[in-house]
Protein backbone atom coordinates (compact mmCIF):
# COMPACT_ATOMS: atom_id res chain seq x y z
CA UNK A 1 0.00 0.00 0.00
CA UNK A 2 1.38 3.14 -0.68
CA UNK A 3 1.94 6.24 1.67
CA UNK A 4 -1.20 8.15 -0.13
CA UNK A 5 -3.79 4.87 0.14
CA UNK A 6 -2.54 4.30 3.78
CA UNK A 7 -3.59 8.26 4.33
CA UNK A 8 -7.00 7.82 2.59
CA UNK A 9 -7.28 4.53 4.12
CA UNK A 10 -7.17 5.97 7.45
CA UNK A 11 -9.00 9.10 7.10
CA UNK A 12 -11.94 6.60 6.13
CA UNK A 13 -11.46 5.05 9.08
CA UNK A 14 -11.90 7.71 11.10
CA UNK A 15 -14.92 9.01 9.07
CA UNK A 16 -16.73 5.82 9.49
CA UNK A 17 -15.93 5.73 13.68
CA UNK A 18 -16.84 9.57 13.75
CA UNK A 19 -20.48 9.20 12.18
CA UNK A 20 -21.56 5.80 14.71
CA UNK A 21 -19.77 7.46 18.02
CA UNK A 22 -22.23 10.14 17.55
CA UNK A 23 -25.43 7.75 16.63
CA UNK A 24 -25.96 5.45 19.42
CA UNK A 25 -23.90 3.50 22.25
CA UNK A 26 -23.40 -0.46 20.72
CA UNK A 27 -22.96 -3.50 22.51
CA UNK A 28 -19.17 -4.19 22.44
CA UNK A 29 -18.11 -6.89 20.29
CA UNK A 30 -16.53 -9.95 21.75
CA UNK A 31 -13.08 -11.06 21.20
CA UNK A 32 -12.28 -14.81 20.86
CA UNK A 33 -12.18 -16.40 23.94
CA UNK A 34 -8.93 -17.45 24.93
CA UNK A 35 -7.68 -20.29 23.43
CA UNK A 36 -10.46 -21.00 21.53
CA UNK A 37 -9.31 -21.82 17.66
CA UNK A 38 -10.76 -20.50 14.84
CA UNK A 39 -12.81 -22.13 12.23
CA UNK A 40 -10.82 -24.22 10.13
CA UNK A 41 -12.07 -26.67 7.15
CA UNK A 42 -15.00 -27.76 9.08
CA UNK A 43 -16.24 -25.87 12.77
CA UNK A 44 -15.43 -27.48 16.18
CA UNK A 45 -18.41 -28.63 17.61
CA UNK A 46 -19.53 -27.66 21.34
CA UNK A 47 -21.37 -29.04 24.06
CA UNK A 48 -24.22 -26.74 25.70
CA UNK A 49 -25.16 -27.01 29.46
CA UNK A 50 -28.70 -28.65 30.23
CA UNK A 51 -30.32 -25.16 31.25
CA UNK A 52 -29.39 -23.94 27.62
CA UNK A 53 -29.61 -26.92 25.56
CA UNK A 54 -33.44 -28.04 26.94
CA UNK A 55 -34.73 -24.81 25.47
CA UNK A 56 -32.88 -24.65 22.19
CA UNK A 57 -34.03 -27.84 21.21
CA UNK A 58 -37.32 -27.32 21.54
CA UNK A 59 -37.17 -24.09 19.89
CA UNK A 60 -35.54 -26.23 17.26
CA UNK A 61 -37.69 -29.07 16.94
CA UNK A 62 -40.33 -26.37 16.21
CA UNK A 63 -38.69 -24.57 13.36
CA UNK A 64 -38.34 -27.69 11.32
CA UNK A 65 -41.51 -29.37 12.14
CA UNK A 66 -43.36 -26.30 10.02
CA UNK A 67 -44.48 -26.66 6.76
CA UNK A 68 -44.25 -24.34 4.22
CA UNK A 69 -48.17 -23.58 4.83
CA UNK A 70 -46.98 -22.76 8.14
CA UNK A 71 -46.12 -19.71 9.87
CA UNK A 72 -42.36 -19.58 9.32
CA UNK A 73 -42.89 -21.69 6.68
CA UNK A 74 -40.10 -24.85 6.05
CA UNK A 75 -36.95 -24.57 7.79
CA UNK A 76 -33.89 -25.85 5.24
CA UNK A 77 -30.79 -24.86 8.15
CA UNK A 78 -30.47 -24.14 11.10
CA UNK A 79 -26.51 -23.62 12.22
CA UNK A 80 -25.49 -22.22 15.54
CA UNK A 81 -22.21 -21.19 16.32
CA UNK A 82 -21.45 -20.14 20.29
CA UNK A 83 -18.42 -19.07 21.82
CA UNK A 84 -16.59 -19.83 18.05
CA UNK A 85 -17.97 -23.83 18.05
CA UNK A 86 -20.95 -24.96 16.20
CA UNK A 87 -23.81 -25.99 19.31
CA UNK A 88 -26.42 -27.32 16.63
CA UNK A 89 -27.28 -27.85 13.32
CA UNK A 90 -30.02 -29.16 11.67
CA UNK A 91 -30.96 -29.89 8.21
CA UNK A 92 -34.39 -30.60 6.17
CA UNK A 93 -34.61 -33.68 3.66
CA UNK A 94 -33.01 -33.17 0.86
CA UNK A 95 -30.06 -30.24 2.17
CA UNK A 96 -26.85 -30.62 3.83
CA UNK A 97 -24.20 -28.88 5.51
CA UNK A 98 -22.44 -28.53 1.85
CA UNK A 99 -25.67 -27.75 0.06
CA UNK A 100 -25.67 -24.14 -1.46
CA UNK A 101 -28.62 -21.66 -0.95
CA UNK A 102 -29.35 -18.64 -2.39
CA UNK A 103 -28.95 -15.17 0.14
CA UNK A 104 -31.73 -13.28 -1.65
CA UNK A 105 -31.19 -9.84 0.51
CA UNK A 106 -28.80 -11.29 2.36
CA UNK A 107 -26.64 -10.17 0.07
CA UNK A 108 -26.55 -6.67 1.04
CA UNK A 109 -24.44 -7.15 4.00
CA UNK A 110 -22.02 -8.78 1.53
CA UNK A 111 -22.27 -6.53 -0.45
CA UNK A 112 -21.75 -3.76 2.38
CA UNK A 113 -18.97 -5.90 3.53
CA UNK A 114 -17.04 -5.61 0.06
CA UNK A 115 -17.57 -2.02 0.06
CA UNK A 116 -15.85 -2.35 3.49
CA UNK A 117 -12.73 -4.14 2.03
CA UNK A 118 -12.14 -1.77 -0.80
CA UNK A 119 -11.96 1.47 2.04
CA UNK A 120 -9.56 -0.88 3.27
CA UNK A 121 -7.54 -1.16 0.62
CA UNK A 122 -7.77 2.45 -0.33
CA UNK A 123 -9.67 2.06 -3.04
CA UNK A 124 -12.36 4.64 -1.43
CA UNK A 125 -11.48 7.50 0.66
CA UNK A 126 -14.02 9.17 1.69
CA UNK A 127 -17.63 7.30 2.63
CA UNK A 128 -19.09 10.89 1.90
CA UNK A 129 -17.73 11.36 -1.52
CA UNK A 130 -20.13 11.18 -4.17
CA UNK A 131 -20.36 7.07 -5.59
CA UNK A 132 -19.40 6.37 -9.09
CA UNK A 133 -22.68 5.89 -10.78
CA UNK A 134 -24.47 5.88 -14.42
CA UNK A 135 -25.67 9.67 -14.32
CA UNK A 136 -23.63 12.60 -15.88
CA UNK A 137 -21.72 14.64 -13.27
CA UNK A 138 -24.41 17.05 -13.41
CA UNK A 139 -27.13 15.09 -12.43
CA UNK A 140 -27.95 15.15 -9.10
CA UNK A 141 -27.74 11.60 -8.20
CA UNK A 142 -24.40 11.64 -9.16
CA UNK A 143 -23.94 13.55 -5.94
CA UNK A 144 -25.16 10.68 -3.88
CA UNK A 145 -22.57 9.18 -1.32
CA UNK A 146 -21.31 5.80 -0.85
CA UNK A 147 -22.51 6.45 3.10
CA UNK A 148 -26.38 7.30 1.69
CA UNK A 149 -25.78 4.24 -0.60
CA UNK A 150 -24.89 2.20 2.09
CA UNK A 151 -27.76 3.62 4.70
CA UNK A 152 -30.34 3.50 1.96
CA UNK A 153 -31.03 7.33 2.26
CA UNK A 154 -30.31 7.62 -1.54
CA UNK A 155 -33.62 9.82 -2.05
CA UNK A 156 -34.64 7.87 -5.10
CA UNK A 157 -38.15 7.18 -5.76
CA UNK A 158 -37.96 3.52 -5.72
CA UNK A 159 -40.78 0.87 -4.72
CA UNK A 160 -40.09 -2.30 -2.57
CA UNK A 161 -41.31 -3.43 0.92
CA UNK A 162 -45.02 -3.05 0.87
CA UNK A 163 -45.74 -2.68 -3.14
CA UNK A 164 -48.17 -5.61 -3.04
CA UNK A 165 -49.22 -4.64 -7.30
CA UNK A 166 -45.96 -6.87 -8.77
CA UNK A 167 -46.48 -4.09 -12.20
CA UNK A 168 -45.50 -1.33 -9.63
CA UNK A 169 -42.99 -3.19 -7.59
CA UNK A 170 -39.51 -2.25 -8.94
CA UNK A 171 -37.57 -5.01 -7.64
CA UNK A 172 -39.73 -7.29 -9.49
CA UNK A 173 -39.44 -5.21 -12.91
CA UNK A 174 -35.72 -4.87 -12.20
CA UNK A 175 -34.92 -8.23 -11.50
CA UNK A 176 -37.68 -10.16 -13.37
CA UNK A 177 -39.46 -7.86 -15.54
CA UNK A 178 -38.25 -5.27 -18.07
CA UNK A 179 -34.68 -4.87 -16.37
CA UNK A 180 -33.85 -8.28 -15.65
CA UNK A 181 -30.89 -8.04 -18.81
CA UNK A 182 -29.50 -4.79 -17.50
CA UNK A 183 -30.68 -4.04 -13.72
CA UNK A 184 -28.03 -0.75 -13.83
CA UNK A 185 -30.34 0.52 -16.75
CA UNK A 186 -33.17 -0.06 -15.03
CA UNK A 187 -31.99 1.99 -11.73
CA UNK A 188 -30.30 4.69 -13.89
CA UNK A 189 -34.15 5.59 -14.98
CA UNK A 190 -35.73 6.16 -11.42
CA UNK A 191 -36.15 9.82 -10.41
CA UNK A 192 -34.95 11.67 -6.96
CA UNK A 193 -37.67 12.73 -4.58
CA UNK A 194 -35.88 13.15 -1.57
CA UNK A 195 -33.00 15.37 -0.75
CA UNK A 196 -30.39 12.35 -0.06
CA UNK A 197 -29.86 11.50 3.36
CA UNK A 198 -33.16 12.35 5.00
CA UNK A 199 -35.24 9.49 3.67
CA UNK A 200 -34.97 5.99 4.20
CA UNK A 201 -36.24 3.33 1.87
CA UNK A 202 -35.80 -0.54 1.20
CA UNK A 203 -33.81 -0.56 -2.06
CA UNK A 204 -32.30 -3.33 -3.73
CA UNK A 205 -31.23 -1.55 -6.60
CA UNK A 206 -29.37 0.38 -3.90
CA UNK A 207 -27.06 -2.06 -3.44
CA UNK A 208 -27.08 -3.60 -7.43
CA UNK A 209 -25.64 0.10 -8.08
CA UNK A 210 -22.83 -0.34 -4.98
CA UNK A 211 -22.35 -3.37 -6.25
CA UNK A 212 -21.31 -1.87 -9.72
CA UNK A 213 -19.52 0.72 -8.60
CA UNK A 214 -17.10 -1.34 -7.03
CA UNK A 215 -16.48 -2.81 -10.71
CA UNK A 216 -16.17 0.34 -10.93
CA UNK A 217 -13.54 0.82 -9.16
CA UNK A 218 -11.27 -2.49 -10.17
CA UNK A 219 -11.47 -0.88 -13.80
CA UNK A 220 -12.77 -3.77 -15.35
CA UNK A 221 -16.41 -4.63 -15.19
CA UNK A 222 -16.19 -8.20 -16.32
CA UNK A 223 -17.15 -11.05 -13.66
CA UNK A 224 -14.27 -12.35 -13.47
CA UNK A 225 -12.63 -9.57 -11.97
CA UNK A 226 -15.35 -9.38 -9.32
CA UNK A 227 -14.96 -12.38 -8.26
CA UNK A 228 -11.72 -12.87 -7.87
CA UNK A 229 -12.15 -9.52 -5.67
CA UNK A 230 -14.48 -11.06 -3.83
CA UNK A 231 -12.26 -13.96 -3.39
CA UNK A 232 -9.18 -12.17 -2.22
CA UNK A 233 -10.80 -10.00 -0.16
CA UNK A 234 -13.47 -11.79 1.45
CA UNK A 235 -14.49 -15.01 0.70
CA UNK A 236 -10.73 -16.79 0.99
CA UNK A 237 -10.18 -15.05 4.21
CA UNK A 238 -12.56 -16.49 5.93
CA UNK A 239 -12.57 -19.97 4.46
CA UNK A 240 -15.87 -19.49 2.72
CA UNK A 241 -17.04 -21.11 -0.60
CA UNK A 242 -19.52 -18.63 -1.66
CA UNK A 243 -21.13 -17.87 -5.43
CA UNK A 244 -22.05 -14.44 -6.87
CA UNK A 245 -24.25 -13.93 -9.32
CA UNK A 246 -24.40 -11.35 -12.59
CA UNK A 247 -26.73 -10.15 -14.62
CA UNK A 248 -26.46 -10.53 -18.42
CA UNK A 249 -24.79 -7.17 -18.72
CA UNK A 250 -22.10 -8.64 -16.22
CA UNK A 251 -23.60 -6.40 -13.30
CA UNK A 252 -22.52 -8.24 -9.76
CA UNK A 253 -26.47 -8.30 -8.34
CA UNK A 254 -25.21 -7.23 -4.69
CA UNK A 255 -28.58 -6.18 -3.20
CA UNK A 256 -29.58 -9.95 -4.01
CA UNK A 257 -27.80 -13.07 -4.87
CA UNK A 258 -25.17 -14.91 -3.19
CA UNK A 259 -24.82 -18.34 -2.59
CA UNK A 260 -23.19 -20.26 -0.03
CA UNK A 261 -23.93 -23.32 2.80
CA UNK A 262 -25.19 -22.58 6.27
CA UNK A 263 -21.99 -23.39 7.59
CA UNK A 264 -20.43 -20.80 5.44
CA UNK A 265 -22.92 -18.30 5.94
CA UNK A 266 -22.48 -18.60 9.78
CA UNK A 267 -18.75 -17.83 8.71
CA UNK A 268 -19.39 -14.53 7.37
CA UNK A 269 -21.75 -13.72 10.53
CA UNK A 270 -18.80 -14.74 12.38
CA UNK A 271 -16.36 -12.21 10.59
CA UNK A 272 -18.99 -9.26 12.21
CA UNK A 273 -19.22 -11.24 15.16
CA UNK A 274 -15.15 -10.59 16.23
CA UNK A 275 -15.16 -6.83 14.21
CA UNK A 276 -14.05 -8.01 10.99
CA UNK A 277 -11.08 -9.41 12.21
CA UNK A 278 -10.33 -13.62 11.59
CA UNK A 279 -7.63 -15.49 12.88
CA UNK A 280 -5.47 -12.40 13.57
CA UNK A 281 -6.08 -10.41 10.06
CA UNK A 282 -8.40 -7.55 9.71
CA UNK A 283 -10.49 -8.43 6.59
CA UNK A 284 -12.71 -4.91 7.43
CA UNK A 285 -11.28 -1.52 8.44
CA UNK A 286 -11.82 -1.04 12.30
CA UNK A 287 -14.80 0.61 12.57
CA UNK A 288 -16.42 -0.89 9.97
CA UNK A 289 -18.96 -3.64 12.21
CA UNK A 290 -20.51 -0.63 14.44
CA UNK A 291 -20.95 1.86 11.46
CA UNK A 292 -23.06 -1.14 9.61
CA UNK A 293 -24.74 -1.66 13.20
CA UNK A 294 -25.82 1.59 13.97
CA UNK A 295 -29.08 3.31 13.07
CA UNK A 296 -29.12 5.03 9.55
CA UNK A 297 -29.46 9.01 9.95
CA UNK A 298 -32.92 9.11 8.53
CA UNK A 299 -35.81 9.87 11.39
CA UNK A 300 -38.13 7.59 9.64
CA UNK A 301 -36.56 4.34 10.61
CA UNK A 302 -34.85 3.06 13.70
CA UNK A 303 -33.94 -0.34 12.53
CA UNK A 304 -31.52 -0.12 9.54
CA UNK A 305 -27.95 0.38 9.62
CA UNK A 306 -25.49 0.15 6.76
CA UNK A 307 -26.18 -3.26 5.20
CA UNK A 308 -27.51 -4.93 8.25
CA UNK A 309 -30.71 -4.84 10.23
CA UNK A 310 -30.90 -3.74 13.97
CA UNK A 311 -32.95 -4.95 16.44
CA UNK A 312 -34.24 -1.42 17.80
CA UNK A 313 -37.18 -1.00 20.26
CA UNK A 314 -39.36 1.45 18.04
CA UNK A 315 -43.30 1.72 17.42
CA UNK A 316 -44.46 0.34 14.78
CA UNK A 317 -45.23 3.89 12.82
CA UNK A 318 -41.41 3.75 11.53
CA UNK A 319 -40.91 0.34 11.54
CA UNK A 320 -41.48 -1.48 7.61
CA UNK A 321 -44.34 -4.07 8.38
CA UNK A 322 -43.11 -7.44 9.79
CA UNK A 323 -39.67 -5.88 10.69
CA UNK A 324 -38.31 -5.83 14.64
CA UNK A 325 -39.61 -7.93 17.28
CA UNK A 326 -40.66 -6.84 20.71
CA UNK A 327 -38.00 -9.03 22.64
CA UNK A 328 -34.55 -8.62 23.47
CA UNK A 329 -31.42 -9.01 23.51
CA UNK A 330 -31.71 -5.14 21.54
CA UNK A 331 -28.03 -5.91 20.49
CA UNK A 332 -28.86 -8.30 17.83
CA UNK A 333 -28.25 -7.15 14.25
CA UNK A 334 -29.06 -9.54 11.19
CA UNK A 335 -28.36 -10.08 7.38
CA UNK A 336 -31.93 -11.02 5.98
CA UNK A 337 -33.13 -12.50 2.76
CA UNK A 338 -36.24 -12.62 1.23
CA UNK A 339 -38.72 -15.73 2.12
CA UNK A 340 -36.62 -16.01 5.38
CA UNK A 341 -33.12 -16.00 5.37
CA UNK A 342 -30.95 -14.53 8.21
CA UNK A 343 -27.64 -14.53 9.78
CA UNK A 344 -28.23 -13.25 13.36
CA UNK A 345 -25.59 -11.60 14.87
CA UNK A 346 -25.95 -11.27 18.76
CA UNK A 347 -22.38 -10.14 20.41
CA UNK A 348 -24.23 -10.21 24.35
CA UNK A 349 -24.47 -13.68 23.64
CA UNK A 350 -21.33 -14.28 21.42
CA UNK A 351 -23.50 -16.00 19.16
CA UNK A 352 -24.38 -16.33 15.55
CA UNK A 353 -27.76 -17.76 14.46
CA UNK A 354 -28.37 -19.23 10.71
CA UNK A 355 -31.51 -20.05 9.63
CA UNK A 356 -32.32 -21.12 5.48
CA UNK A 357 -35.89 -21.94 4.48
CA UNK A 358 -38.55 -20.97 2.58
CA UNK A 359 -41.48 -19.25 3.94
CA UNK A 360 -44.10 -16.16 2.68
CA UNK A 361 -42.96 -12.65 2.87
CA UNK A 362 -46.87 -11.52 4.18
CA UNK A 363 -48.56 -12.55 7.13
CA UNK A 364 -46.86 -13.19 10.52
CA UNK A 365 -44.40 -15.21 9.74
CA UNK A 366 -41.66 -12.32 9.38
CA UNK A 367 -42.78 -11.42 13.31
CA UNK A 368 -42.92 -14.98 14.29
CA UNK A 369 -39.00 -15.56 12.80
CA UNK A 370 -37.80 -12.32 14.45
CA UNK A 371 -39.62 -13.61 17.63
CA UNK A 372 -37.89 -16.95 16.89
CA UNK A 373 -34.50 -15.65 16.37
CA UNK A 374 -34.51 -13.88 19.64
CA UNK A 375 -35.78 -16.33 21.76
CA UNK A 376 -33.10 -18.68 20.38
CA UNK A 377 -30.41 -16.38 21.48
CA UNK A 378 -32.16 -15.88 24.80
CA UNK A 379 -31.90 -19.65 25.22
CA UNK A 380 -28.04 -18.21 26.08
CA UNK A 381 -27.27 -16.36 29.16
CA UNK A 382 -26.00 -12.52 28.47
CA UNK A 383 -22.64 -14.29 30.61
CA UNK A 384 -21.99 -16.39 27.88
CA UNK A 385 -23.41 -19.70 29.37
Amino acid sequence: MTIKMAVATAFAFLLVLAHGARAQSLYPLPPQPYGQAWPGVNWEEGVLPPRTKAPLEVLLDDAMKRELSDVMGETRAIVIIHKGKMVAERYRDGFGPDTKQVSWSMAKSFTSALVGTAVKRGLIADLDAPMPGPWAPDDPRAAITWRQWLNMVDGLDYHEIGEADLAKNDVVQMMFGKGRYDVIAYAKALPLIHTPGTHWNYSTAGFHLLAHAIQELLGDHTPKAMVDYANTNLFDPIGMDARIEFDPAGTFLGGSLVWASARDFARFGYLYLRDGVWNGRRVLPEGWVDFSRTKTPADNVTVYGAGWWINAANPDDIRPKGQGSALGPRDAFSAQGHEGQIIWVVPSRDLVIVRLGLMGNGGQSWPALYDWAQKVAMAFDENGN
